[in-house]
């Protein structure tokens, strides 16, 4: 019998108040408040302050996770970037050409004589030279190496390596990796719903740090050959991989810690952050021109967090779907103090929400875990929902990728590049989230922006041919609108599902977007130009097929996420 009830028995239904930490209640309005309404733990989260000073400490440092996703997610682009490069000339003409440029006119003389320009002119040919300074000699790869501009992205692991002409394909590998430890969410999100967000969180973050101190440590200081180097590099962008898990655990943390009044804009901050984290590693990048040194940078940027691992709250939603009442009231109490919140405010609430449980949710815990999983796989209505979201995240980040290549037509620094996609995006997601507060709703704001998306791909192909510029603002648009359908769908897919398997159930959705973000640049590197066009309706057409899809979900607009679907797998086997 907790406190409450016994003060409560001590009354004999008499007296006009009782004294619970100091502070008077009064038993008549207090009851009579509670039968007004029906209570759930989503008007208690809003009692103690559903969106305030708890939740602005916790939401800046549970970001922080967030843009260490970006940081480390986008090393590829700078730590592995392509720079231009050319033939070195033969070290008898030469014998020390590592610049790319000339660095007098006698440089200039021999590098024409030797380097063939391209079809256009406007370059020297990057991956074969004359085999002496007589232009009607024969065409050779590179002997003696490669000279590189460290002009735009200073020392790089493609310099370092040499990952370029026959090489290059091996570059691949360094995001390919990166993604695919994107696919260990499958498992990380059921045991996150086992374990709890926190817990997990906590765990695959600390994986994530030592993994990489230790593989940037060897690779830095220990001498090796520069395969097996690349090999470290390889396990490293694996283990980078994790920050997609990361990621998706504390989205899910952010949504859960909150009412649903404010789930789309706590959704939405963590969307920001992403970006914010974009311009972050643009910032390491410009400053650091050099791979290991911006590994470095990256991994210290995840080590800030470690710190805050221990202090980082739990879902109120997961502690109440395993039924660890103790802990839950500490947590809401914790919650309703930082907000200043009287006890008043919202524990008889509480008290009374407990009273009311079903006795029948004490069977859930008897359920194995794995038992868990076969259930959950025999719902007709779970796996169509399963099915629908994996088609849904594969072509929205497949779209995104696809369409992500707007600014590369243009000559500009790549620095500003990164930027200017940060601010698209961002507009995009901030969109997302005010249009899911209007009478569109969430299904509705998915499809509008999904539909634009559509436009934007198809007429991208048509507009290439004529005008580079309108090209460009197509893209961007793309961009745009394609990040404002996924910031509706990375809210509306985790309230599709119960708290019990909401994690595994985003970690589905995740997963099978990073497929569609694997397949994305092996379409376009595999067909010729001639043939893109086609790639591009045929992703349009995939998109018109998710919204249709989309259209038979339910709506989950100002729906709580402490369903009490939560437990249906529980009674179903009880």
């Amino acid at each position: 019998m907790t406190y409450f009830d016994s003060e409560m028995d001590s009354l004999n239904g008499d007296p006009a108040k009782v004294t619970l930490h100091a502070d008077p209640i009064d038993v008549n309005t207090s009851l009579s408040s509670l039968a007004a309404a029906p209570i759930s733990l989503d008007s208690i989260l809003k009692k103690c302050g559903d969106l305030n000073r708890f939740h602005v400490i916790h939401y800046f440092f549970i970001n922080l996770i967030s843009m260490s996703s970006a940081v480390v997610g986008f090393y590829y682009v700078f730590g592995a970037a392509e720079p231009e490069h050319r033939c070195r000339l033969p070290a008898s003409v030469w014998p020390d050409d590592t610049q790319y440029y000339p660095i007098n006119r006698t440089h200039e003389t021999m590098i024409n004589a030797y380097i063939p320009k391209t079809k256009d002119g406007t370059a020297w040919e990057k991956c074969v030279r004359y085999a002496s300074a007589n232009p009607n000699d024969t065409l050779i790869s590179c002997p003696n190496g490669w000279a590189y501009d460290r002009s735009i992205f200073g020392y790089t692991f493609t310099e370092e390596a040499n990952l370029v002409c026959s090489r290059e394909p091996l570059k691949s590998w360094l995001a390919t990796l990166m993604q695919c430890g994107g696919f260990s969410l499958l498992l990380i999100g059921l045991f996150a719903d086992k374990f709890g967000r926190k817990k997990i969180t906590a765990l695959v973050t600390i994986l994530l740090f030592i993994t990489c101190v230790i593989t940037q440590v060897i690779m830095q200081w220990v001498p090796m050959t520069i395969n097996t180097k690349f090999g470290l590099l390889l396990l490293n962008q694996f283990a980078s991989g994790l920050t997609a898990s990361t990621f998706s655990l504390i989205f899910i943390l952010m949504l859960e810690l909150t009412s649903s009044a404010h789930t789309s804009l706590a959704g939405n901050v963590t969307l920001v952050s992403f970006t914010i984290g974009e311009t972050i590693l643009t910032l390491f990048a410009y400053l650091a021109k050099d791979w290991q040194i911006l590994k470095w940078a990256n991994t210290c940027f995840i080590g800030l967090v470690l710190p805050y691992l221990y202090f980082m709250p739990e879902s109120p939603l997961y502690l109440y779907s395993k039924r660890q009442y103790n802990q839950l009231e500490a947590l809401l109490r914790r919650i309703a103090q930082t907000n200043q919140r009287k006890e008043i405010d919202w524990y008889p609430h509480y008290q009374e929400f407990i009273r009311n449980q079903p006795l029948t949710l004490s069977y859930g815990d008897k359920v194995p875990f794995c038992r868990k999983i076969h259930l959950t796989l025999a719902n007709r209505s779970i796996i169509t929902k399963l099915l629908t979201i994996a088609l849904l995240g594969f072509t929205s980040l497949m779209l995104y990728i696809k369409i992500s290549y707007g600014l590369a037509v243009m000559k500009i620094s790549p620095y500003l590049g990164i930027l200017i996609g940060a601010v698209v995006e961002a507009a995009g997601y901030i969109t997302g989230n005010v249009l899911i507060s209007t009478r569109l709703a969430r299904k509705g704001s998915f499809v509008l922006m999904m539909t634009l998306t559509i436009v934007c791909v198809i007429l991208i192909p048509i507009v290439m041919k004529h005008s580079p510029a309108a090209t460009v603002f197509i893209a961007q648009f793309g961009k745009y609108s394609i990040s404002g359908a996924i910031a509706v769908s990375w809210i509306f897919v985790p309230e599709l599902f119960p708290t019990s398997i909401r994690s595994g159930a985003n970690g589905f959705f995740i997963a099978f977007s990073r497929i569609g973000a694997i397949v994305a640049p092996i379409i376009n590197t595999s067909i010729s130009a001639e043939y893109q066009p086609y790639t591009s309706y045929a992703s349009a057409g995939l998109a018109v097929i998710v919204v249709l899809l989309t259209l038979l979900l339910p709506e989950t607009k100002d729906k709580p996420m402490d369903d009490v679907a939560d437990y249906e797998i529980n009674r179903s086997d009880a």
